[in-house]
């Protein structure tokens, strides 16, 4: 490919990032099963996180601004479950912390005096190896710690632990008037040196189990590994318990509950959530605007620490991100993942994203809506200022 010529690529570039930017990031794992379940350093990106396609770009090439990229050289400060929480505002994200040994966790667990977490693996996706804990007595907190013993064990990995958001219920479509559980899809590209944009379709994927507030079931606490052993012949209570707690859609779709055209609808069809919209009469705020916001406040974050997330004038990368709506309407940024399906929106990447480079060289489409953007906010400073100094001036000679 030819150098990048774009919107974004400047007048007068002041000549290609520093190449040291490449020393500075870990070597991709070279072990052919590194990921989720392998011991490695906590500071080294997992195979998981870089995945397949970003080993194989010339970094070197796209850091001369020689080719293009649709990936983002470093973005673990996003897609890192132990990490996302150091770039989201208070309110935005549950409370999240890294256990790094079993005894660790059950220490910080004492410490919060009971409640309900979520445990998973750093960098997992489709909720694989998720636990739930309820320390709410010690009989529940006993059967999850077991459960969770006995995997850290097998694979000596770090959990990142996060509160339990007791959600939102609403119906499915499917049963009679039973409540589910559910949570919201977005889709996010960030274009060159940040400027980011919020697809404009919202897909709303739900439970196909009726809720119910137990994590245990007959003794046991919930997780998916075991999840994948469960069979009609197997422990129903256990499964219908999991499928009802993750919303997950690949972990849902093979349920024999699952209908595709009730538990994965858009939210603007959907009237129970109001279409995503507030309510006028309380001035409410509604979930289109609260996740803007939320996507706003976390890249502005992650656009100030190139060390972990690192957007370079001829990259780009798309990120399907999720948030829970609590029993208040208010949605929580729950994490990030990178590769995110374009089937659970039934259209194909270059319908959602364009053709390759075009966001770059032309634009994103007319379904993408802008909520932050680095050279727009310097602009907005720079204006303020002036103002500020002819105020001052116009003060001076009064």
């Amino acid at each position: 490919s030819s150098q990048t010529q774009s919107a974004h690529t400047p007048q007068t570039p002041s000549g290609p990032p520093s190449m040291s930017a490449l020393s500075d990031v870990p070597a991709t794992p070279s072990t052919s099963e590194q990921g989720p379940g392998t011991e490695r350093d906590k500071d080294q990106p997992s195979k998981h996180e870089l995945g397949h396609h970003w080993s194989k770009i010339n970094w070197k090439q796209v850091m001369n601004r020689q080719i293009t990229a649709d990936r983002m050289f470093m973005r673990s400060g996003l897609i890192r479950k132990d990490l996302i929480v150091n770039y989201c505002s208070e309110g935005d994200h549950p409370e999240t912390f890294l256990g790094e040994t079993l005894e660790g966790i059950e220490s910080l667990l004492e410490e919060k005096q009971g409640g309900r977490f979520v445990c998973k693996y750093t960098d997992a996706s489709n909720a694989y190896g998720m636990n739930f804990l309820d320390c709410s007595d010690q009989e529940k907190k006993r059967a999850g710690f077991d459960k969770l013993s006995a995997e850290m064990k097998l694979d000596n990995s770090p959990r990142v632990i996060q509160r339990y958001i007791e959600p939102k219920l609403i119906k499915d479509g499917v049963g009679e008037g039973t409540l589910h559980k559910f949570h919201l899809r977005a889709l996010v590209i960030v274009v060159g040196d940040m400027d980011v944009f919020l697809y404009d379709e919202l897909r709303v994927l739900i439970a196909p189990e009726p809720y119910s507030s137990s994590l245990v079931s007959s003794d046991k606490a919930l997780g998916t590994l075991e999840s994948r052993c469960v069979t009609a012949e197997g422990d129903k209570e256990l499964s219908c318990l999991l499928h009802a707690h993750v919303t997950n859609q690949s972990f849902n779709k093979t349920h024999e509950k699952y209908v595709e055209t009730k538990h994965n609808v858009a939210l603007h069809e959907c009237e129970e959530l109001n279409c995503g919209d507030g309510d006028v009469a309380s001035g409410a705020e509604g979930l289109w605007d609260q996740i803007r916001k939320i996507c706003a406040r976390t890249f502005r974050s992650l656009g100030k620490d190139k060390r972990k997330f690192m957007s370079l004038i001829n990259t780009y990368e798309m990120f399907g991100l999720d948030f829970l709506v609590d029993e208040d309407d208010k949605a929580w940024l729950l994490e990030a993942n990178p590769e995110p399906s374009m089937g659970m929106f039934h259209k194909t990447r270059e319908e959602i994203e364009g053709v390759r480079d075009s966001c770059l060289n032309e634009g994103v489409g007319d379904s993408w809506v802008s909520v932050y953007s680095k050279d727009t906010e310097k602009a907005m400073e720079k204006m303020k200022a002036l103002l500020k100094e002819a105020k001052r001036v116009r003060v001076k000679e009064e």
